[in-house]
């Protein structure tokens, strides 16, 4: 939650006065059907796994929420909490879809659902309830048919240009950048890692990978340093500038700290 509230404080941050954009939060932890869905079994990539509401990436299906909060009108743009913007983007909002629902950029041969421009009004088949159940009877496989868009009409879907969801990259086109890589998230720095993990590829398709990096210590079990010093400088700094605008306060970042949530040296780096 904490990314999340810094998330929001960026985008309103950069926004012109009277923009008529309004940024809210989607939380899982208050939603009852991702309440039931606690302990379901889905597939990951063929894979069974049992959703758990306290895992890191346990919001990752509320993005297929937003057509539906809108009712449907209007248009949308949904970020994951680690995502940040740097500048203004409210001229996404004049993006010319040609008439496609979705917008989104490309990565390899997937898109990439973390950001994501929607028409609302052309998205009306997107139903939460729907995709659950669809994940609970093994009818959808979520990295698969969800989350990579495998699930749309392909010539419903623009692509951006990735300057709209930077991975781990700031340049000066740079819109929004995404710490995607949860090891290094710069805010969870030397914590205990509280994600489920992906298998690693086996070696020759046969042996398991893990056992060897515990072996010869390449299996961390703890957040690792962010590898660009520029990134973690942006965020200390965003941190920084939502203290100064009251959007957090010291006794929060404490309380957070003291609960696990977030690195402990972080009041020491804003200082």
């Amino acid at each position: 939650m904490s990314g999340a509230v810094l998330a929001k404080y960026a985008i309103e941050k950069h926004l012109p006065k009277n923009s008529g954009i309004t940024v809210d939060y989607i939380n899982v932890d208050e939603i009852e059907v991702f309440k039931n869905f606690a302990g379901k079994v889905y597939l990951f990539a063929g894979k069974p796994r049992v959703y758990n509401p306290k895992d890191l990436q346990s919001f990752t299906l509320s993005r297929f929420m937003a057509p539906e909060l809108m009712d449907y009108k209007g248009s949308a743009v949904v970020i994951d909490p680690d995502i940040f913007v740097v500048k203004d983007i409210s001229p996404i909002f004049n993006v010319n879809m040609a008439g496609k629902a979705i917008a989104a950029c490309r990565k390899k041969s997937y898109w990439d659902t973390s950001f994501m421009l929607m028409d609302c009004t052309k998205l009306t088949h997107w139903s939460i309830d729907d995709i659950l159940k669809g994940l609970r009877d093994k009818k959808l496989d979520y990295a698969i048919d969800v989350m990579s868009l495998k699930h749309e009409p392909e010539d419903s879907i623009l692509e951006l240009p990735r300057i709209w969801n930077n991975l781990d990259t700031l340049t000066p086109d740079t819109m929004a950048v995404h710490m995607t890589n949860r090891m290094t998230q710069p805010w969870k720095t030397g914590l205990a890692i509280d994600f489920t993990r992906n298998p690693m590829p086996r070696v020759f398709g046969i042996i398991p990978r893990e056992p060897i990096h515990k072996l010869i210590g390449r299996y961390p079990t703890h957040y690792q340093k962010h590898p660009n010093p520029k990134i973690e400088s942006f965020f200390f700094y965003l941190a920084k500038e939502a203290m100064k605008d009251s959007v957090i306060t010291r006794e929060w970042l404490q309380k957070e700290i003291d609960a696990g949530h977030i690195r402990k040296d972080l009041l020491e780096k804003i200082d």
